[in-house]
């Protein structure tokens, strides 16, 4: 496929390209073409593309969304252009037709502007300098190409875009997994799972949230406090959800997974913390006390090491429900006095509890 690129021309408002591309049509707003990435290669080569393409921000190669971008292309071309595109702005296109090869006709952009996707084309660019043509003929993507009144709203609009759109999350991923989907299309007898942010109800009212579900299994998740540690803060949250192929992850998560064994946890989660926010205050936010207000969870860990963490998902014998209900809340008492008392021993002298109680570290040892 020959491709004309006249980097070298300039018009009076920026470059000239010409396309074949292999589907092309004339939207309401403007041009959406689907085009090989070779096609691109010399768009945006060198350090003054973003100058000259006008575009809003220069090429951002050391971040890690553009890192992992040119990893997606050089381990997956097929998969590059499969989402987003690259929006283009330009003074005028030509549709030029009779041109010979089996895609006859030329598109001709004027003035070329790049109003969305620099990083795409700077990656491209890049990639095209170095790999083998072959490897990238496989390779589409989408431009779309705008002019006139659309070019003004599309250029103001995507300075804008981020305000206005919610990035996905690794709990957001969390659907594909397909211990989470067996699980969530399982029968439930008291109200429904669902690991979706945003999801307060189910089909028989009360959902069971994946934050609660995670922090409920990770306190039954073997001899140590660690994971109980990773799922304890927010963040540690997207992280242990982030990589599904973890240990941490495929401990809590597994194809044993019932129901009736997440709602055994949860509830028994839930009766330690409610038997810890009945403690008077001065009992939680007074000197080595602040181990229940900054470390609940390691807490609630210890509260429930006394059941059967090997038959959470499994029919027996065991009496759940009455021991949740009669016995849970007095182990987390004793589990928060007898940790706060190891923690005053351990470091008796006062210190800044808020970053000292919530380590690890500190945590293993409060347990040993």
């Amino acid at each position: 496929m020959t491709v004309m690129l006249h980097s070298s021309f300039m018009s009076s408002r920026g470059q000239s390209l010409w396309l074949r591309p292999l589907r092309q049509a004339f939207m309401a707003r403007g041009w959406s073409v689907d085009v090989p990435v070779a096609e691109l290669a010399g768009l945006a080569v060198g350090t003054d593309a973003a100058r000259t393409l006008r575009a809003h921000r220069g090429f951002l190669y050391d971040s890690d969304r553009t890192v992992a971008l040119a990893r997606l292309l050089a381990r997956s071309p097929r998969d590059f252009g499969a989402v987003g595109a690259i929006v283009l702005g330009a003074d005028a296109v030509h549709l030029v037709s009779g041109s010979p090869g089996p895609f006859p006709e030329l598109l001709q952009v004027d003035g070329c502007e790049c109003i969305d996707g620099l990083q795409r084309l700077r990656v491209i660019a890049e990639a095209c300098a170095v790999m083998e043509p072959s490897s990238l003929a496989d390779t589409i993507v989408r431009l779309e190409i705008l002019v006139g009144p659309e070019r003004e709203r599309a250029r103001r609009l995507h300075d804008t875009a981020d305000r206005f759109v919610n990035l996905r999350t690794a709990q957001d991923r969390l659907v594909r997994c397909p211990n989470i989907a067996r699980l969530m299309g399982a029968d439930w007898e008291r109200g429904s799972f669902d690991p979706r942010r945003g999801m307060t109800s189910g089909a028989r009212g009360h959902c069971y949230s994946m934050v609660e579900v995670t922090r409920a299994l990770a306190c039954f998740s073997g001899s140590g406090p660690r994971i109980a540690h990773e799922a304890s803060t927010a963040g540690g949250l997207e992280a242990l959800w982030e990589d599904q192929n973890s240990v941490s992850y495929r401990t809590l998560f597994h194809s044993r997974m019932e129901p009736v064994g997440v709602v055994r946890a949860v509830e028994a989660w839930r009766a330690a913390h409610e038997a810890l926010d009945s403690l008077p205050r001065s009992r939680r936010s007074s000197g080595h006390g602040h181990l229940i207000k900054y470390a609940p969870e390691l807490v609630c860990w210890e509260a429930l090491r006394f059941l059967p963490h090997d038959e959470l998902h499994d029919d027996g014998t065991f009496p759940w429900d009455e021991t949740v209900r009669t016995t849970v809340p007095g182990e987390a008492l004793a589990a928060a006095a007898r940790l706060v008392g190891r923690y005053e021993s351990l470091i008796p002298k006062s210190h800044h509890y808020v970053t000292k109680a919530p380590q690890l570290a500190l945590w293993e040892r409060l347990v040993e």
